[in-house]
Parts: C-alpha cells; structure tokens; sequence
C-alpha cells in the first residue's frame, strides 16, 4: 500500500491540563532522541524472534526507564510496557528491521523537523491565539501513529516509516492499511496540533461534533502543511460523496459513532472512518465562504456549535 491509499487513525485524549505549550512557534521543541536509544538496545540483542520476546526486561531498563518524559507518557498510553514492546517487536521483527534506516533519519535529517516548523509558523499567522506544544518522537509498539500528553504531540515513528522495499508480510490488514511514510510526519504532527487547539468534546458526543473534530483536524492540518493523512476516505467519499452525505445527514444528531469513527479494519464494503471525510468537507465549505480566513479558522478549531457551523458552511454536494 502506497501512502496515498493510507488511513491514518490519530487518538487525541482529552486532558484536565492542556499540554505544556507556547505561543511562540519557534520555542516549541522537536525531540527525537527516543529513536535512536530504541536502535541502540534493539542492535545489542538477538534478531530471532524467540529471543526477542524475551528481552521485556532489556527494553524497559534501556530504553524506556532512560527515555523522555514524552516516551514515558506514550508508554502509558500506547506501548504498556517492555514486555509488550518487546512482544510487538518480536512478532514484526522483520518489519523493525526494515524501517531502522527511516526511523533514524527523523533524528538525523532536518526535512522533517523544518517542514513542522513550516505548519507551526503557518498556524501562528492564521491564528493568533494557538499554542505550541513540543513534539516527541518514539518508537512505539505498532499501535498509535499520534496522540498526545500534557507534555506535547507523541508521534509514533514505527508507523510512519516505510517505504517500497519493507517487507509486510508480519503485518496485519489495519496495520498495511494504517502505516506510512516517514515523508508524512510533518502531516501527522499538523493534525495532532489541531487537537491541541481544539476544546474537549462534550462527554457524549454526536457524530456531527466528532466528524467536525476530526475532519477540522484534517482541514486545518492541511492547510498549514500541505498534506492531506485520510486520502483513501477522499477518494472514496469524493467519488460517493451527495449518496454519502446523505446517509451522514440522517446520522449526524446521533451518538451513534461506531459506523463513521475509530473503525480500524472492521469497516469491509468501504473505508473505515469516513466521518473524518464529512467533517472535513463541512469545515471546507465553511472556510471557503467566511470572509475572515483568520477567524474561520479560529472558529473550526474551536469547534464551537457544530450545528450553526454546518448551517454556516453551506454544504451541500452536487
């Protein structure tokens, strides 16, 4: 699967305490120092995949006890700890292999770093009043491509690091579905910003405010860094998009999320997710007819009356 037909699934927590940020764009730290510690205990152990499930112990006092604070919050969150870690390692350990070289270059090159700076400076002058987290990128356990922690944005680097050559036959269909290209970090981060910009949902919330959500995310992280994460959703729903709108239609004031969000692979006649696709293209039509770009952006990540915003934004597909 090439990046272009990937699905991108991004959890975004709600905190009690947004992540320590700044409105300076330029503050904002990208530490990616957890890439290579994971490499250095990885080298130093047997490449079987008997011996490396066994090796819990060895990734949990080398690389995930020494790591950053933002490592620490993705083990919470994500990896659980070295056992699993070295489970999930154990069970791809071609697929780790693979993605070494891709993996370090996050840590070594500056593309990637410079194209965030790029999206945050973007986002600064569309929006006065966002904050700027730093970003940490991990090696994590194959199950979260992003989220985030009261520290910052966590990129989870293993599922944004292959390319033609890496072999997929450990992987399963959510995981060739949902991994990318390293190329496209600067994406995932955009995307995980705009969550941070955003106000918690309401506890209970419809799928119209979950669509505006998470395709406010995709709309707006594209704007500031030219990529787009769900393009097989866009293909898909700009190729069905007035049948699907209509079913969306009949849903939206529903809490009844499980056939439009956080579907993985268990979506078979269509693409998972395809409320990231509807809530986008509601925050498109908005945006394209606001007269104030800056506070129309505002508003989309503010997410502030879901109902009003879609009756602003006019959609209405052809």
């Amino acid at each position: 699967m090439t990046r272009a037909l990937a699905l991108v699934v991004l959890a975004c927590p709600v905190f009690a305490q947004a992540p320590a940020s700044t409105h300076d764009p330029s503050a904002a730290r990208v530490i990616s120092a957890d890439i290579s510690r994971f490499w250095h205990v990885f080298d130093g152990l047997p490449q079987d995949s008997a011996s490396l499930a066994k090796s819990g112990a060895v990734f949990q006092r080398g690389y995930i006890d020494s790591g950053s604070v933002g490592l620490h919050d993705f083990v919470d969150r994500r990896i659980r700890s070295g056992d699993h870690l070295a489970a999930v390692v154990a069970a791809h350990a071609r697929y780790y292999g693979a993605i070494r070289r891709n993996t370090l270059s996050v840590d070594t090159a500056t593309r990637v770093r410079d194209a965030i700076r790029v999206s945050f400076r973007r986002l600064a002058a569309l929006c006065p009043e966002a904050v700027f987290p730093d970003v940490y990128f991990l090696i994590g356990a194959m199950s979260s491509a992003g989220t985030a922690s009261p520290h910052g944005l966590l990129i989870g680097v293993e599922m944004n690091a292959r390319d033609d050559a890496t072999p997929i036959d450990e992987l399963d269909a959510w995981h060739r579905a949902v991994i990318g290209r390293v190329a496209d970090l600067p994406f995932i981060v955009a995307h995980e910003l705009i969550h941070i910009e955003q106000r918690p949902m309401d506890s209970e919330p419809t799928v119209l405010d979950v669509a505006l959500h998470e395709g406010g995310a995709d709309f707006v992280g594209e704007l500031i860094s030219g990529g787009l994460i769900n393009r097989v959703q866009h293909a898909y729903g700009d190729a069905h998009e007035a049948k699907l709108m209509a079913e969306f239609s009949r849903a939206r004031d529903t809490k009844h999320l499980a056939d439009w969000f956080y579907q993985g692979d268990k979506a078979k006649d269509r693409p998972a997710d395809l409320g990231y696709y509807e809530g986008y293209k509601i925050a498109e039509a908005y945006y394209r007819r606001a007269p104030d770009k800056t506070a129309a952006v505002c508003r989309i990540m503010r997410g502030t009356d879901a109902r009003d915003l879609l009756r602003q934004s006019g959609y209405a597909p052809r």
